[in-house]
This record gives C-alpha cells, sequence and structure tokens, in this order.
C-alpha cells in the first residue's frame, strides 16, 4: 500500500493543526514538518487501540487466574488512567 506523504512547514503546521491531524488520521497521509529546512517531526497515524488492548489483557488475567496473586499491575503494563481504574474495578477473580 503507497503512503502519501506531504511536506510542510512548521508555520502552516501551527496555523491548520486541526486540519492537518484530520489529514493523518482519517486519510492516512503521512506529514513531516521541516523548520529551517530542516525535517523535525513525522506525524503519523496510530494503530494501536488502547480498548483492544485491555480486552486482549483481561483474557490473559482471567486464564492465569489466580496464579499472579502476589503481582501488582503499574502504568507500565496499562497505559490509560481509565484502563487503570478499569482494571481495578474487577478487583479479585
Amino acid at each position: 500500500m503507497y503512503v502519501m506523504i506531504q511536506i510542510i512547514s512548521i508555520t502552516d503546521l501551527r496555523k491548520d493543526l486541526f486540519k492537518i491531524a484530520d489529514m493523518v488520521a482519517y486519510k492516512g497521509i503521512e506529514v513531516e514538518v521541516e523548520k529551517e529546512g530542516r525535517r523535525i517531526v513525522k506525524l503519523v497515524k496510530i494503530e494501536d487501540d488502547p480498548r483492544e488492548r485491555a480486552k486482549r489483557a483481561l483474557e490473559v488475567m482471567k486464564k492465569i487466574g489466580g496464579k499472579f496473586k502476589h503481582v501488582k499491575f503499574d502504568r507500565a503494563f496499562f497505559r490509560g488512567k481509565k484502563e487503570i481504574e478499569y482494571m481495578k474495578s474487577l478487583g479479585n477473580w
């Protein structure tokens, strides 16, 4: 699959941030930002969905059940605040 790459200046990024974010998110266009003639940032669409990751983690944790009661899963395992709160709300199996 061919991905279109667009090069813009940092000034254009500042002016049209939301328009550019929509181009990246919905059209799949990659945007490279230049400052003083050098490319400094590349904007790409993120394919990772935290909800799917949480569902997979929940499936695995249900399978292993009580084998790892002493293990604490911290912020390194769950990325967002909602994921942490959801896993805490499940309590013990």
